[in-house]
C-alpha cells in the first residue's frame, strides 16, 4: 500500500517532468523564432545554423522547409534541394514545398523529367501513409471474409466492401513500390562534383555533375559510389559530394 507521502512524491515528480517539458518546448520555440528573425533580416547563414540545431532535436516538414529556404537564399542549391525533398517526404501534399522546389530547379536550370500520371499518383502520399492505407485495406478485407452474414450485412454488401478493399490494397502497394524505389535517392551537394570512370581518386573524370541534381546510388566501393542521375548518365562519385534524402 502506498502512503499519502508516496502519492505526493509521485505527483511532485510528475509536475517536475511537465515543467521541464514546458521549458524545453518554450526554448525550442524561442530558437525557432530567432532563426526566423535571422532569415527575415537576411542573415541566412545564422538562420541555417539555428534551423540545423533544431533539426538535430527532431524533424518536421515546416522546419525542413524553412531550412531549405535559408539554404536557397544563401546560394547553396544542393542543400536547399536536399531539404525541400526531405520536407516533401514528410508532407507530400504541401504545395508550398513542391512549388519552391520546382522554382529553384527551374532557376538553376536543373534537368527535371516530366512526371507521368502514375508518378504523380505515387507522390500523393509518403511511404508511411501508403503503408498505413495498405494495412487498413488488409484489415477491412479480412473483416469482410471473417464477419458472418447477418440481415444487416448482406452478401452483396460484403462483396462490394471486399472489392473496394482490394482496390485500396492494389493502389497502396503501387504507392509503396514507387516510393521505395526512390527511397535511397540522394542529392549532389558539392559545388564541383566530378564523375569518374572508376572508384579511385586517380581515375579520369568523365565529366562534372551539377549541384542539386538527383541521384540513384547503384553500388559502393571504398569512398566512391556508382550513381545514375535523372538523365540516365552514370559514373563514380565521391561520397562526400552527395547526401541521401532519407534522414
Amino acid at each position: 500500500m502506498i502512503h499519502s507521502k508516496g502519492y505526493w512524491q509521485i505527483f511532485s515528480l510528475f509536475g517536475i517532468f511537465l515543467l521541464l517539458g514546458s521549458f524545453s518546448v518554450q526554448a525550442a520555440d524561442n530558437r525557432f523564432k530567432k532563426a526566423t528573425i535571422a532569415y527575415n533580416d537576411g542573415e541566412y547563414q545564422l538562420a541555417i545554423e539555428g534551423f540545423e540545431s533544431l533539426a538535430r532535436d527532431g524533424l518536421s516538414s515546416a522546419l525542413l522547409y524553412n531550412l531549405a529556404n535559408s539554404y536557397a537564399q544563401n546560394g547553396q542549391t544542393g542543400m536547399a534541394i536536399l531539404n525541400y525533398e526531405r520536407a516533401a517526404r514528410l508532407a507530400p501534399g504541401d504545395s508550398d514545398i513542391r512549388g519552391n522546389l520546382e522554382l529553384l530547379r527551374k532557376e538553376r536550370t536543373l534537368f527535371q523529367e516530366e512526371q507521368t500520371v502514375s508518378q504523380r499518383f505515387i507522390r500523393l502520399l509518403g511511404l508511411d501513409l501508403w503503408t498505413i492505407l495498405a494495412t487498413a485495406g488488409f484489415i477491412l478485407f479480412a473483416t469482410c471474409l471473417l464477419f458472418p452474414v447477418t440481415p444487416r450485412l448482406k452478401t452483396t454488401t460484403r462483396r462490394l466492401v471486399a472489392a473496394a478493399s482490394v482496390l485500396v490494397i492494389m493502389a497502396s502497394v503501387m504507392g509503396i513500390a514507387g516510393q521505395y524505389h526512390h527511397y535511397h535517392d540522394a542529392v549532389v551537394v558539392g559545388g564541383d562534383a566530378k564523375l569518374r570512370l572508376s572508384p579511385f581518386a586517380s581515375a579520369a573524370a568523365s565529366g562534372s555533375i551539377q549541384e542539386g541534381r538527383l541521384l540513384t546510388p547503384v553500388k559502393v566501393h571504398n569512398n566512391y559510389t556508382l550513381i545514375k542521375d535523372e538523365s540516365g548518365r552514370s559514373g563514380w562519385l565521391d561520397n562526400d559530394e552527395f547526401m541521401f534524402i532519407a534522414y
